[in-house]
């Protein structure tokens, strides 16, 4: 359950601990990148990840800037940077049940290419703004059927410890893309046009496109043969799943308090970046900052640190990063504070584990509706601490407004303790 995207999984089970797995065999050695990249399936969805990645982070910071210089509102611009989160929250559940009806790969290549038309026409010249607006909003509610399908395939491409390290190079790799895509994207503000960074994003979804359908392996849909239900029904019936078992509902509410306030610093950057005497490159800055950090903790976490000390660090480090978003507050110089929200990016590396425990727990037949719950949980968060920033950027300073998010977080992490 990562801050971008962040992926879980369900299924019930007794009161254990929420990160106890089965015990391994104590003589099989811990999974190594190279083990996890042997792994055909992944690397083609590991590429075309990438790939797409990157153009939605330049994309996304094009976005935000065109808004907040057209309209001079921290809001405006947090409701433009809103579009990657708010499907979720309208609809996220129902579709992502999508992901257990139909075969994976089906829904993985024809998700991207809508994507990409869907795109590319918000990138014709002389688009209204208006129109703009629910061109991006429509591709972007076909990522919950999307993320939820690859969430479920992922457990299926990498068994065992190998799904740990691999969850932890994508999660690094991840956030590296959005470093270079959010610090390109505000580079190229500067040398291009917002719509010209639309285009971009529309050509990688296409690239995205071929290489899941060259290298993704067919597969039976994960109800082939099951009796459907009414959509709304399956829905639910995910839903129930989550919400009955303790080692599901624990780690996603501890990834869903870390995700809320950890976003904040990128939903109001260009406001911040003001408040900072800085233009468009720094808002790149501040939205790649925390991308940063988390490149450096998920890296360290999960190829340095053993199974057992994960588990142990995972609520600490859900709480610790509080601590440099609220030093932030305080309003120190711009490169300090840029190294204050790298740190705060490095403790979202307990993200690992808490999806690591998830997935372990969720049933295969309700794989993809399970992680569509976890995913619609994340985003939504996301997606509503971001209008909530921007709102009360509109009234306080964007530091304040970082540092009362991370003290709020803070308290909401506080009683998720057990959740170790």
């Amino acid at each position: 359950m990562s801050t971008t995207t962040a992926s879980p999984d369900l299924r019930s089970a007794p009161p254990a601990s929420l990160v106890t797995v089965a015990p391994a065999a104590p003589a099989v050695r811990p999974a190594t990148y190279r083990d996890v990249f042997r792994v055909a399936e992944f690397r083609s969805l590991f590429w075309a990840d990438l790939t797409s990645l990157l153009g939605d982070q330049v994309a996304a910071v094009a976005l935000a800037v065109l808004l907040y210089q057209r309209t001079g509102s921290p809001l405006a611009a947090a409701l433009g940077y809103s579009t990657a989160f708010l499907p979720w929250a309208i609809g996220g559940p129902l579709l992502a049940a999508w992901a257990d009806r139909l075969p994976p790969r089906r829904i993985l290549v024809g998700c991207d290419v809508a994507r990409a038309a869907l795109i590319g026409c918000a990138a014709i010249p002389g688009m209204p703004l208006p129109v703009l607006g629910l061109l991006v909003l429509a591709a972007a509610m076909l990522a919950p059927p999307f993320d939820a399908s690859r969430s479920a395939l992922l457990p299926q491409v990498l068994a065992g410890d190998r799904y740990t390290v691999g969850m932890s190079v994508r999660d690094a790799v991840h956030q590296s893309a959005q470093l270079a895509g959010f610090v390109g994207g505000g580079a190229l503000v500067v040398l291009i046009s917002a719509r010209s960074a639309l285009a971009l994003d529309a050509v990688t979804f296409a690239c995205s496109a071929m290489l899941l359908r060259r290298g993704i392996r067919p597969r039976p849909a994960a109800l082939a043969g099951v009796a459907r239900q009414p959509l709304v029904a399956e829905a639910a019936q995910g839903l129930r799943i989550v919400a009955a078992d303790r080692r599901l509902y624990g780690p996603l509410l501890l990834g869903v308090a870390g995700v809320a306030y950890a976003v904040v610093p990128e939903a109001i950057a260009p406001a911040y970046a003001a408040q900072l005497g800085h233009g468009a490159g720094w808002v790149g800055l501040i939205m790649a900052a925390v991308a940063a950090g988390s490149v450096l903790g998920a890296l360290v976490m999960g190829r340095l640190v053993r199974p057992e000390l994960r588990r142990r660090l995972m609520w600490p480090l859900a709480l610790a990063g509080a601590a440099p978003l609220v030093l932030a507050g305080l309003r120190p110089e711009p490169v300090i504070t840029l190294v204050l929200l790298v740190v705060a990016g490095a403790t979202t590396a307990f993200q690992l584990t808490a999806n690591a425990a998830f997935a372990t727990a969720a049933p295969p037949a309700a794989r993809g509706r399970a992680f569509g719950i976890a995913n619609a949980a994340i985003h939504s968060a996301q997606g509503l601490a971001v209008i909530a920033a921007g709102a009360t950027a509109q009234i306080l300073s964007p530091s304040t407004v970082v540092a009362g998010a991370a003290l709020l977080g803070a308290l909401a992490v506080l009683p998720l303790r057990r959740t170790r």
